[in-house]
């Protein structure tokens, strides 16, 4: 199944395709690959791979209006009414308000059309722009643990949820 489209005041969510897979190269930077874990990219030729693997009814691709693509959203692993919410977006777009636009809206999604009772994130302790973002988006801390396993990393993680109201 694909994702709907959804429009916000100043983006664009839709579907992943295979063709934007290298349009996800801002995964590969360092201020990104940084904070994320061994399952995202690390190459060029992991772009497409991560692509189909993420790609799905609830995963989009961050365009603004003029068609530039600009990031990815998703919630993943959707078991019992629950999901595991990530976003990225290219450096050059930081500060500008694109992840709360695009999390509100998949945020709004999840919860009115999809009936999720709970999405959680899980991020590096380290990541503070992520962390400040959780938190505008309505997202509650539950708990930080030190050295604990980050998809395959030991790092300090934030687990943070949002329950459906």
């Amino acid at each position: 199944m694909s994702a709907p489209t959804i429009k916000t005041e100043r983006l664009i969510l839709r579907n992943i395709e295979e063709s934007d897979a290298l349009q996800l190269k801002y995964l590969l930077c360092p201020e990104i690959e940084n904070t994320s874990g061994p399952y995202m990219p690390h190459s060029e030729d992991q772009l497409l791979a991560h692509v189909e693997r993420i790609k799905g009814d609830t995963s989009w691709g961050i365009t603004l209006y003029d068609g530039t693509f600009i990031g990815d959203i998703g919630v993943f692993s959707n078991k019992e009414n629950k999901g595991e919410m990530a976003w990225y977006v290219d450096p050059k777009y930081w500060h500008n308000g694109y992840a709360y636009e695009a999390g509100i809206a998949v945020i709004k999604y999840c919860f009115d059309e999809l009936c999720m009772e709970m999405i959680t994130a899980e991020i590096e302790a380290s990541n503070t722009a992520s962390r400040m973002l959780a938190q505008k988006l309505g997202f509650q801390l539950d708990s930080v643990l030190n050295e604990s396993d980050f998809y395959g990393k030991t790092t300090d993680v934030a687990y943070y949820s949002i329950k459906n109201m």
